[in-house]
């Protein structure tokens, strides 16, 4: 069985496309479930009307069967691990309905400390599911500023196999996006909601670094921070908009480091609109000029291109984010 750890935004569930969803039965206020319901366009009062299969204090799963995704939903307990026949029956439940791929959302959003114990529990009786005749592929979200510690917990289940596109991957490697600057990041947090394509099965780790992250001078930024997130990245996506000096030096300074442990880098980056003065574009033309020194051909979106005077500079830069989001998007795709 395969098995992908997922990162996903907190609070949010990122729709991919599984023959099955599993989910914790609760649709009140903002839950995972209605999370899920939303983003597969599932009609979110005909499980109401079927509430009451979870009534009672004793634990049950529940394939809801009408369409797929199927959506299987398990009695709300008060903590993850207060069952552990929990993820058996899900995983069985899956099977049993022929599913070949099951998503589990029940860690996707947390609120708290990270539940060491219960994650652990989840991957052993996923690990000690034993073989399923349908069930190949599985999907455990995490809430996402969590990520590397439950990577860290899964390396002490062993042997415990990550897979990305049918191929074992070392535990912490994962495809990078890097924003750096403030507007960059801006963008980024855009690419956590759209990004995700249905069929990626591998690890995508998703960072931003707003302008001044330590003090006030545009190079005195954390290089310690970024080197820790380069370090655990097999391939790497810098974004930013390369009028700003701060992000401009991040970019410099990741591009180098990524290049010096021999990792696959690209860049995308914007130079500003004419309009924005002489030394914003020359700092963009300078970090152009010296990615490509050291083997780094970028992607460069032109601002002039969508300097119409129709358009308020507000528009422009509207125009300008969403072509770059585009490039982002299309390079996620790309890994798929």
């Amino acid at each position: 069985m395969e098995v992908l750890i997922r990162p996903v935004p907190h609070a949010s569930y990122a729709r991919v496309d599984t023959d099955a969803v599993s989910c914790t039965y609760d649709i009140d206020g903002f839950t995972l479930m209605n999370a899920v319901l939303i983003a597969h366009r599932l009609d979110r009062e005909h499980f109401r009307m079927r509430a009451h299969m979870h009534d009672g204090d004793q634990f049950r799963v529940i394939a809801h069967s009408d369409k797929k995704p199927l959506v299987i939903t398990s009695t709300k307990t008060e903590h993850w691990d207060s069952e552990p026949s929990a993820t058996k029956q899900i995983i069985s439940t899956a099977n049993a309905e022929l599913c070949e791929s099951l998503c589990m959302t029940h860690f996707g959003f947390i609120l708290g400390n990270f539940p060491t114990n219960a994650f652990r529990q989840c991957l052993e009786s996923i690990q000690n599911s034993g073989e399923q005749t349908h069930l190949r592929h599985v999907i455990v979200d995490v809430d996402a500023r969590y990520y590397d510690e439950a990577l860290r917990v899964s390396q002490t289940v062993k042997p415990f196999d990550f897979f990305v596109n049918g191929e074992s991957r070392v535990p912490g490697l994962y495809d990078l996006i890097l924003g750096l600057g403030t507007p960059a990041k801006q963008v980024v947090q855009k690419c956590t909601r759209n990004a995700m394509p249905s069929n990626y099965r591998g690890h995508l780790r998703i960072e931003a670094i707003d302008s001044f992250y330590i003090g006030l001078d545009g190079w005195d930024f954390d290089r310690p921070y970024l080197q820790s997130v380069i370090d655990g990245a097999s391939d790497v996506l810098l974004v930013t908009c390369a009028g700003g000096r701060s992000g401009s030096e991040m970019t410099r300074f990741a591009a180098e480091y990524s290049r010096s442990k021999g990792l696959s880098v690209n860049v995308v980056l914007s130079n500003p609109p004419s309009w924005e003065g002489r030394r914003r574009r020359s700092i963009a033309l300078s970090l152009t000029e010296n990615l490509r020194a050291i083997g780094v051909q970028p992607i460069v979106v032109d601002g002039d291109l969508f300097d119409n005077e129709n358009w308020s500079w507000q528009e422009v830069f509207t125009q300008l984010d969403t072509t770059m989001l585009d490039e982002v998007v299309h390079w996620t795709k790309s890994r798929a």
